[in-house]
């Protein structure tokens, strides 16, 4: 608990780094004065600040989910479930932060909204698509970022912010008053510059009876799985990353953790349908905006999101049963381990001037979206240009605390989340360019634009040579079909 005093100064200290360095990092979307900001209770979080991604309600002001297509009344003056939760516990939200379009896709520097910046080398993304929420915590901007995670978007920033991210299980925090994506994978969570500090938060926002886990000395008796053939088969591991990667698990060995190899053939599938589940309940959610106001959306997301109306009902219905399937074979996999472990991304940070970088997908944080199981992002090493790092541990659902409490013992054992980046550069970053997309075929621009005509989404001739990396994933998890139905069909073979 701090005392008033040392929380003025510290707020005093924050908003101090916000005037100095925001210029230049683009964390918040919106300041909220805090001279007008009620004394804090006398709740677990008294004196804690908060950093709110810009799709959460706050009393102060109606979330714009970083669009020009947003409801300016949406909620106004009332907080979202989970803001009202951390405040009532004492906690002082300092402002909105940047994000990606609707929570999906990268910054578009064509929108009216700060461009958001890596804090270790600001001509780098860093992540999406709670990038403010992540990137304010490194300079101290704020204590706790508030995020939200449907493929990876409380992880991914975690991890190349080099900072702590929790997505816990679904369902676990209400997603009341914060904007939605895909309802079925949509998920809240927090970020922090420790395990502690983001479990605090997140038992808060869950409304637990007890607002931390048990915390551990060691890890005496914990077995976790390390799934070595599929990591090796994706073939996307940085040979920096593989190689922190192996220090940390010699790390978890270190304090008494036992690994052991796991299968996971569920992998792909499971990739397939949550990516087919974000995209077709994204396009139901925005459908009618992108055929009515196509021009006032940003490019990543409107190219991003209008496949989803690609996508027939039946696969969208399958891909449900295959998630179904997916999250009883892997919580099979997961018994008699309390957790399973990968890096969080294959990768450090990519430059914004890198389109192949900033287009790299990944099955590592979506796994997890996938099944609705829980996930903390937190630091394992920086690569030689000093870029962090960053360890993925997983559970079985409604294991949260005791998968905290793991991630934290092996954050006790480390130092990484203790570093700190260079001072920034006194001159502006480089300005981000506008996406652009390979040109594609004249046939694939015919075949893609007359089924976007058929689901009614005027795109604009010129644009559909924009669209060739979408399609090719769209067709690509399309071809993951056959071998989802198999497995379904056995489960129901099994139940009859």
């Amino acid at each position: 608990m701090v005392d008033v005093s040392t929380r003025t100064e510290r707020m005093e200290r924050q908003q101090a780094a916000a005037d100095r360095l925001d210029e230049r990092l683009g964390v918040f979307v919106r300041r909220f004065d805090i001279s007008r900001a009620e004394p804090a209770g006398s709740g677990p979080l008294r004196g804690v600040t908060l950093g709110v991604k810009d799709v959460f309600a706050t009393r102060e002001a109606v979330p714009t989910a970083h669009s020009r297509v947003y409801d300016a009344d949406w909620h106004r003056g009332r907080d979202a479930v989970a803001v009202r939760r951390l405040r009532d516990a004492g906690a002082v939200p300092l402002g909105l932060t940047t994000a990606a379009e609707h929570a999906l896709g990268r910054p578009d520097p064509a929108l009216p909204f700060p461009v958001p910046r890596n804090p270790w080398d600001p001509d780098r993304y860093p992540g999406g698509s709670s990038s403010g929420s992540a990137a304010g915590l490194v300079n101290g901007l704020f204590d706790v970022g508030l995020g939200t995670d449907t493929g990876g978007s409380i992880r991914i920033p975690a991890a190349l912010c080099g900072v702590t991210g929790v997505k816990p299980t679904h369902g676990l925090v209400p997603t009341a008053g914060c904007h939605p994506l895909a309802p079925g994978l949509d998920t809240v969570g927090t970020l922090a510059r420790t395990v502690r500090e983001a479990a605090r938060a997140l038992g808060v926002a869950a409304a637990w009876d007890s607002p931390e886990p048990a915390w551990r000395a060691d890890l005496d008796g914990i077995r976790v799985g390390v799934p070595d053939r599929a990591l090796e088969e994706s073939g996307q591991l940085s040979p920096q990353c593989r190689e922190a990667f192996d220090t940390a698990l010699e790390a978890l060995r270190d304090q008494g953790a036992k690994i052991v190899s796991v299968e996971l053939p569920e992998l792909y599938p499971l990739f397939a349908a949550q990516l087919i589940t974000l995209l077709a309940e994204g396009f139901e959610r925005h459908g009618a905006g992108l055929r009515g106001r196509w021009d006032e959306y940003g490019r990543p997301f409107r190219r991003t999101l209008v496949l989803g109306g690609l996508i027939p009902a039946s696969v969208y219905v399958h891909a449900q049963r295959v998630r179904t399937w997916g999250a009883g074979a892997l919580r099979g996999r997961l018994d008699g381990l309390d957790a399973l472990a990968t890096p969080t991304w294959p990768t450090a940070a990519p430059r914004y001037d890198d389109p192949a970088g900033l287009a790299t997908v990944s099955w590592l944080p979506s796994l997890w979206s996938a099944v609705g199981f829980p996930a903390v992002a937190l630091p394992m090493g920086f690569d030689t240009a000093g870029l962090p790092l960053s360890l993925q541990l997983a559970g079985a659902p409604g294991t949260d605390r005791a998968l905290l409490a793991v991630a934290d013992a092996y954050q006790q054992g480390t130092d990484w989340h203790l570093r700190t980046p260079a001072p920034l550069p006194a001159t502006p970053p480089a300005p981000v360019a506008l996406p652009q997309g390979a040109p594609s075929e004249a046939e694939t621009r015919r075949q893609l634009g007359a089924a976007l005509h058929r689901a009614g989404v005027p795109v604009p001739e010129a644009e559909l040579a924009e669209f060739a990396g979408q399609w090719q994933l769209t067709e690509m998890l399309f071809g993951f079909l056959p071998e989802l139905r198999d497995p379904a069909h056995e489960m129901d073979q099994d139940e009859n």
